[in-house]
């Protein structure tokens, strides 16, 4: 998910509330500057789910990049109506099935750390914006392997041995979060590398 601040007050448009204290009368129609974050201005907005959103100037949101249409540069400045705080780098169409993007991670994995490292934790919803709809798990450490945990599950617990491949294929199944097991007496520390397709979902 990226965040998006609601800007219907900019340099081009939206210049509604002017403050009275700043004119200096220097010339006719001069009647002050704009208030930065504007006080009457509002609209709602219909979001890709037909789910409409209010937008009041100076607040922000967290959704998917559909919004991004409505922010400078993708639009020009008298359009534009949010700016981007941070982007999750997800792409958005209108055909559901093309809103997948890649992402991936790359974590060495201390010996001695367990499934509650914190180090040891992909949590799809929070570091990739929405659940895995395919992975690529590679220990790239040629020497003993570790263990993975998928979604949190006790019973869905494998192990991945040196310069091995996992891959869950789209389909196969959904994955919220992974995490990795180090903590054999001895163990290495091992680098992991993760490579997952997100769906990225729309909450408006």
């Amino acid at each position: 998910m990226s965040v998006f601040r609601v800007a219907l007050n900019n340099n081009d448009q939206g210049k509604l509330d002017l403050d009275p204290s700043t004119n200096t009368g220097a010339s006719y129609g001069d009647l002050g500057t704009a208030i930065a974050t504007s006080l009457q201005r509002q609209v709602y907005v219909m979001g890709p789910g037909k789910i409409n959103r209010l937008l009041v100037d100076g607040d922000t949101f967290t959704d998917c990049n559909y919004w991004k249409q409505f922010a400078y540069p993708q639009t020009t400045l008298e359009h534009a109506l949010v700016e981007v705080v941070t982007d999750d780098g997800s792409v958005y169409s209108d055909v559901p099935g093309e809103n997948v993007f890649p992402k991936v991670f790359t974590r060495t994995i201390a010996g001695g750390s367990t499934f509650a490292t914190a180090n040891n934790i992909i949590d799809m919803a929070v570091d990739a914006g929405g659940n895995a709809i395919f992975a690529q798990i590679e220990n790239q450490t040629a020497a003993a392997g570790l263990t993975v945990r998928l979604n949190g599950d006790v019973n869905a617990v494998f192990d991945l041995g040196s310069s091995e491949t996992q891959v869950f294929n789209a389909g196969e199944m959904v994955i919220s979060q992974i995490a990795f097991d180090n903590s054999l007496s001895g163990a290495a520390a091992k680098v992991v590398q993760v490579l997952v397709s997100v769906k990225s979902v729309c909450n408006s």
